[in-house]
């Protein structure tokens, strides 16, 4: 498998049964299989989770209902290193980085307004 994107993608919800609304962030992470096929991989706050915008993979907060109207209303792309040429800015990590990611706190769904 060959990492292609990983992206933030920030999907806004509507519930069809009590109209509640919210939106969530989620981490995904765009592959392609080595055979011409994509596959993408989502993450709400860290955690693997099914494709949010799939019909029923998303249940109401509020009420429980699964027919939820679903919105990509944003995104943030970071395209993956698929090869480097002279001029890489890509560099090892400095002595103490690799130890302080490990004990950096990481960071909440807080900006979002709601949870899935």
């Amino acid at each position: 498998m060959f990492l292609k994107e990983v992206s933030v993608e920030r999907i806004a919800f509507s519930c069809g049964g009590c109209g509640h609304q919210w939106s969530a962030d989620y981490d995904v992470q765009h592959v392609d299989d080595g055979h011409g096929h994509d596959r993408d991989y989502y993450f709400y706050e860290g955690v693997p989770c099914p494709d949010p915008t799939v019909p029923g993979s998303v249940l109401c907060p509020r009420c429980s209902r699964g027919t939820i109207w679903v919105e990509l209303t944003a995104r943030r792309a970071s395209p993956a290193v698929t090869r480097t040429e002279s001029g890489d800015l890509g560099a090892a990590p400095r002595p103490g980085t690799t130890e302080a990611r490990g004990a950096a706190p990481m960071i909440s769904g807080a900006e979002t307004s709601g949870a899935p």
